[in-house]
């Protein structure tokens, strides 16, 4: 599974979702008290499950990430910058899940229409598309990047609850991307990839002009 988020990593940048150092991805198998995370400044269109981290569901001192022995090339690498917003999603499964991914790109109408004053969460009365496969949460503004805030301010937007259940699929970072959160690699990145389209509709529609 983890090469099929580094397909879909490779598939967000050759689809203009993300320059090529950005973005990130984990993954969490049930039972496990682990996840996986995409490294930080490694070109996405280059990423192989080698590069990614293993991390404890657990902290250390001053909320540091506890990296686990991983037979890897990437022990010169380190976690994403954005792994506040991992580590917190990926806490615990719900119940009918083994797996979660949690994938975090910047896509370029998605922001453009977060800047144009779209309200993501309102699209879903006027797209089937939004509506049926993709719930939307309310924006997050104003939080800065790789910031434990940022992490919080995620987890509280998609509502996520005790038992690992979110009330949204995908919630927009006003000036910055989106992150999306489901069961398998594919699910998590059609949600992405169904905004952006209904974003590139709006905006070219010319009513936020």
């Amino acid at each position: 599974m983890l090469e099929t988020c580094c397909d879909l990593m490779v598939e967000a940048y050759e689809r203009g979702l993300m320059t090529s150092r950005d973005g990130n991805v984990s993954l969490r198998y049930r039972e496990q008290p682990f996840f996986y995370i995409s490294p930080t400044d490694v070109r996405k269109h280059t990423l192989n499950p080698d590069q990614f981290k293993k991390l404890s569901v657990n902290l250390g001192e001053n909320r540091a990430p506890v990296e686990l022995p991983y037979t890897n090339i990437s022990s010169n690498l380190r976690p994403s910058g954005e792994f506040p917003l991992h580590f917190l999603l990926q806490q615990t499964l719900p119940e009918d899940w083994d797996t979660r991914v949690v994938m975090h790109v910047h896509s370029t109408y998605t922001v453009a229409a977060m800047r144009a004053t779209v309200f993501l969460h309102e699209l879903r009365e006027e797209f089937p598309e939004i509506s049926r496969y993709t719930m939307v949460a309310p924006t997050i503004r104003n939080t800065p990047p790789v910031s434990w805030d940022l992490g919080e301010a995620v987890a509280k937007h998609l509502e996520l609850q005790p038992d690992g259940t979110t009330k949204y699929n995908i919630v927009g970072i006003e000036g910055h991307g989106v992150v999306s959160v489901d069961k398998t690699p594919w699910r998590a990145y059609e949600h992405i990839e169904r905004l952006e389209h209904i974003c590139k509709i709006v905006l070219e529609s010319g009513i936020y002009d």
